[in-house]
C-alpha cells in the first residue's frame, strides 16, 4: 500500500510539471514569432521600418548605395558584367554622331574639329603625354579606345575588353587617373537588357584597353552618363537623370567607389564634373545651352554660366584645356587644324 501511494503521488507530480511545460513552451512560440517577423524580409526601406522596437544598424535614409555590407563578395551579386550584355552590333542610332575636339578655358569654347563619325559620349584624359579617349562605337556598340596623335588624327584601337571578354551592353564612359598610375572607367552597365539598365560600375587598367571589373559603384534605376572625380581620398559621383520636361543632375559622395551619398541635384543632365583651381567644376547639357557650375565643397553649387553650345555629351580632357563633345552630323571642319601639345594644364585630381 504505501509502494502505490508513493507511486501515485510521484506520477502526480510528473503531470504537473509536464502540463507547465507546455504553458512554456507555447510562450516561447508566441516569443519566437515577433522576433523574426521585422527580419523575416529586410529592406533598405526607412518607411518599412516602424516598429521601435527594431534597432538595426543602418545607413541614414539619404544613403543610396549599391553594397550594404563590408565583404567584397557583395558586389558579385549586384549586377555588373553578370547581365544585360550582348553579341557585337551596328548602332544605327549613333551613326548619325560625330565626336568632336575643341577646347574650354572658363566660357570661352572653341568648337575645333570633327576627330570621328559614328561614336557618341567621350571622354578622354592625358596619359602618358598623349590625348587619350574613350567612347560608344555605331560599329559593333562597344566602348572604343583611340589616341589623338601629333597630326590631329584619331587613331581607334578597337574596343576594350572587360575581364577577358568583348560585349556589347555597357556605355557612357568616364575616365580618371588614379593615385598608382592605373586607369579607371566608370560606365553604366546592363544597358542590352530589357527594363532600366544598371548599375553603374567602376572598371581598372594599366593600359586603358584591357580592364577588370573592380566593384558596382550605384544601382539606382533611371541614372545615366556617369561622371567621377577623385579629391583629397573622396569620391564625388555625377549622374544625369534626362527628360522630356527638365532634365537633372545628381551629386553623390562616397570612399573607395562604394556606399554614395546624395548630396546636391543641378539642372542639366549628361554631366562631366571635374576638379581644378582648388574649386569642382560641373558641366552639363540643357535646351538653354551647356550649363557650367563650380562648387567649393561639392555639395553646394552656383552656376556661372551657360554657353551656347550645339552639341552634347561634354567632357574636359583631364591634364589640358581640350574638350571632347558629341554633335549630331553636320558641319565640320573640312580638314581639321593641327592639335596643339596641351600646355596649360589645370591641376590634375
Amino acid at each position: 500500500m504505501v509502494n502505490r501511494f508513493l507511486l501515485t503521488v510521484i506520477s502526480l507530480a510528473l503531470f504537473i510539471s509536464c502540463g507547465g511545460s507546455g504553458s512554456d513552451l507555447a510562450d516561447l512560440q508566441g516569443g519566437d514569432t515577433k522576433v523574426e517577423s521585422p527580419t523575416a524580409s529586410p529592406s533598405p526601406q526607412p518607411t518599412l521600418v516602424s516598429q521601435p522596437e527594431v534597432t538595426p544598424e543602418v545607413s541614414e535614409p539619404k544613403t543610396e548605395t549599391a553594397i550594404d555590407a563590408d565583404s567584397s563578395d557583395i558586389q558579385n551579386m549586384v549586377g555588373c558584367t553578370s547581365s544585360g550584355h550582348g553579341e557585337l552590333r551596328r548602332e544605327e542610332m549613333l551613326e548619325s554622331h560625330e565626336l568632336w575636339l575643341g577646347t574650354l578655358v572658363g566660357s570661352s569654347l572653341d568648337e575645333g574639329y570633327k576627330l570621328l563619325a559614328g561614336g557618341s559620349v567621350p571622354d578622354g584624359l592625358i596619359f602618358n603625354g598623349d590625348i587619350h579617349l574613350w567612347w560608344v562605337s555605331a560599329s559593333d556598340h562597344t566602348i572604343h579606345h583611340g589616341i589623338v596623335d601629333d597630326s590631329g588624327e584619331l587613331e581607334d584601337l578597337g574596343p576594350i575588353s572587360v575581364d577577358g571578354e568583348i560585349f556589347s551592353g555597357m556605355v557612357d564612359p568616364d575616365v580618371i587617373q588614379l593615385d598608382d598610375g592605373s586607369l579607371g572607367l566608370t560606365v553604366l552597365d546592363g544597358f542590352d537588357r530589357s527594363g532600366p539598365p544598371g548599375p553603374i560600375c567602376h572598371l581598372r587598367s594599366s593600359d586603358g584597353q584591357n580592364f577588370i571589373t573592380e566593384n558596382t559603384m550605384l544601382d539606382k534605376e533611371d541614372r545615366f552618363d556617369p561622371s567621377l572625380v577623385i579629391v583629397n581620398g573622396q569620391w564625388w559621383l555625377a549622374v544625369g537623370i534626362p527628360s522630356e520636361e527638365d532634365s537633372l543632375t545628381e551629386i553623390y559622395k562616397g570612399f573607395d567607389g562604394q556606399n554614395f551619398v546624395y548630396v546636391a541635384t543641378v539642372e542639366g543632365a549628361v554631366p562631366d564634373i571635374s576638379y581644378f583651381d582648388s574649386a569642382f567644376r560641373l558641366l552639363t547639357c540643357s535646351k538653354s545651352g551647356m550649363r557650367s557650375y563650380s562648387s567649393s565643397n561639392g555639395e553646394d553649387w552656383g552656376l556661372d554660366t551657360i554657353i551656347p553650345f550645339r552639341g552634347c555629351d561634354p567632357s574636359r580632357i583631364t591634364g589640358s584645356n581640350f574638350f571632347a563633345y558629341k554633335v549630331e552630323s553636320g558641319g565640320g571642319n573640312e580638314m581639321p587644324p593641327p592639335v596643339p601639345m596641351p600646355d596649360e594644364r589645370p591641376p590634375t585630381e
